[in-house]
């Protein structure tokens, strides 16, 4: 259980603003990635919660009639790596979040929450620092726009007002039109991990590609909060593209940054590694926008920011959380909160009353006798509370019981056959000894299926990063890889 005084759940943006009124001290929370995890530490026990999560209003990215992208905030981390005008025009914003934790955390993880939160290491944020994005903001008083600079006001505060929630992120035509960029995070680990220090270059060449138009230099754990560095943004605009320049530029964001020592890294490591990154984003986006750093001639391949052909129909997400259908109740006395769920658990109709506290482990188990569904690290982190919901992965630990209305769910017990005939990659996992202790494989087995059931052929490396959501304490990665390919390969026919 979570310890949270209250939960209310918006049905609408107008809504939500209500809620935020009538419960001053009431806090939002979207994907809950953030929230929930702070909560367990005990940061924000006790709280009144609103929840977002349901409004699908604010999920999706758009085409407006200016040529502006809009991204909903509840647009989650996944969704906008795999959405296709992020792709055509903005691919950088896909990759940057594509490193933010692991797949499940990028399931339910969303943008507004990863902004809103207020942290100078967040992946998204320097890259939207770097694309000049504007923040739209809901209220009592309407709607208003700012830049997301104004928006960030010190390490962990935004510019979010009293009953105000976020409900966009906006990138103008002339932001992106003819720009090419790269994020590049620097990280202990390569998944999983908090950035010691991100950087994200947008350049935009003359037409010949021999000069530097213009050019947008941002970091994330530079400072206290995510910032453009303007003074090596001033020194390289309209310098020739060659390696000389490039260097000088990336020397230059000395003037800019401002890193602290921590435990992660020195300040004079930042520094250097803070050059060093400039440096080398600034080349693969000249290489990305069709220039040579080395001779200033144009290249061959021409950046994927081309904004020919650009759609002017909205595209919305079709995968996500469906409305939910029923209200938090209370029970007199006790001031309890109780939700009456119905979904679907492993293709059988289920319906049960839950605590409004409860996450949606506590559901499986408790209420279902689901013990696959695996008590780890309950912050997200392990995988071993792994789970499919409407066709993707989710750790269940930071995913609250409520929410689960409406909603299709797959545990491992949901693979077995009639009789509890094993499926293959149960029977893999036994095949290649990818099973030790056993605690985590039930979690890691539900990532496999997402992976399969995708039809997708996947090298190793991409093997590796779809399972990097999963700490497997004995160390049977290897084995692990063994088992999902040999069974990839298997159903595409391509087994041994």
């Amino acid at each position: 259980m979570y310890d949270m005084k209250a939960l209310y759940e918006a049905e609408s943006i107008q809504d939500a603003i209500r809620l935020l009124q009538e419960h001053p001290d009431a806090q939002i929370i979207a994907g809950g990635s953030d929230v929930l995890v702070q909560m367990r530490e005990g940061k924000r026990a006790g709280v009144e919660l609103v929840s977002i999560y349901g409004l699908d209003e604010l999920r999706g990215v758009t085409v407006e009639e200016d040529g502006t992208l809009r991204i909903g905030s509840l647009t989650s981390f996944s969704h906008i790596t795999r959405d296709p005008l992020i792709r055509q025009y903005i691919p950088v914003l896909g990759e940057a979040v594509d490193m933010v934790g692991g797949p499940q955390i990028r399931n339910i993880g969303t943008i507004g929450g990863n902004t809103c939160n207020g942290v100078t290491s967040a992946d998204s944020a320097s890259t939207l620092f770097a694309w000049d994005a504007v923040i739209e903001l809901t209220g009592p008083e309407g709607i208003r726009r700012i830049p997301i600079g104004d928006f960030y006001i010190r390490a962990g505060k935004v510019d979010l007002r009293p009953g105000e929630i976020q409900t966009g992120i906006l990138i103008r035509k002339e932001s992106y039109e003819g720009y090419a960029g790269h994020y590049i995070k620097y990280a202990m680990r390569n998944a999983m991990d908090i950035a010691t220090l991100g950087c994200s270059v947008n350049v935009k060449l003359s037409e010949d590609k021999k000069r530097f138009e213009d050019i947008r230099i941002a970091y994330g754990v530079a400072g206290p909060v995510p910032m453009r560095a303007v003074h090596a943004e001033a020194a390289g605009r309209g310098l020739e593209v060659t390696d000389e320049n490039i260097e000088k530029i990336g020397d230059t964001v000395l003037e800019d940054v401002t890193p602290r020592d921590s435990w992660r890294a020195s300040k004079a490591f930042r520094e250097h590694i803070s050059k060093v990154l400039c440096k080398r984003a600034l080349r693969e986006a000249v290489r990305r926008a069709g220039g040579n750093a080395e001779t200033g001639e144009k290249a061959e391949t021409v950046g994927e920011s081309s904004t020919a052909g650009r759609q002017k129909e909205a595209v919305i997400d079709g995968v996500g959380p469906g409305k939910q259908v029923h209200s938090i109740m209370t029970e007199p006395g006790s001031g309890r909160q109780y939700k009456l769920v119905r979904c679907r658990i492993n293709g059988v109709e289920r319906e049960t009353m839950v605590d409004a506290r409860a996450s949606l482990t506590d559901m499986l188990r408790k209420d279902y006798s689901l013990t696959s569904v695996k008590k780890g690290c309950e912050v997200g982190e392990c995988g071993a509370c792994n789970v499919m919901i409407d066709g993707e992965c989710y750790n269940s630990c930071i995913y609250l019981a409520a929410w689960a209305d409406g909603k299709e769910i797959r545990t491992l017990e949901g693979l077995m056959g009639p009789n509890g005939e094993l499926s293959d990659i149960q029977q893999a996992f036994i095949d290649e000894a990818a099973v030790q202790c056993g605690f985590c494989t039930p979690g890691v087995i539900m990532s496999a299926v997402e992976i399969l059931e995708s039809g997708k052929e996947y090298t190793r490396d991409e093997l590796r990063k779809l399972l990097s959501g999963h700490l497997c304490r004995c160390t049977g990665y290897e084995n692990i890889l063994n088992a999902v390919e040999k069974t990839m390969k298997e159903r595409l026919g391509k087994g041994e």
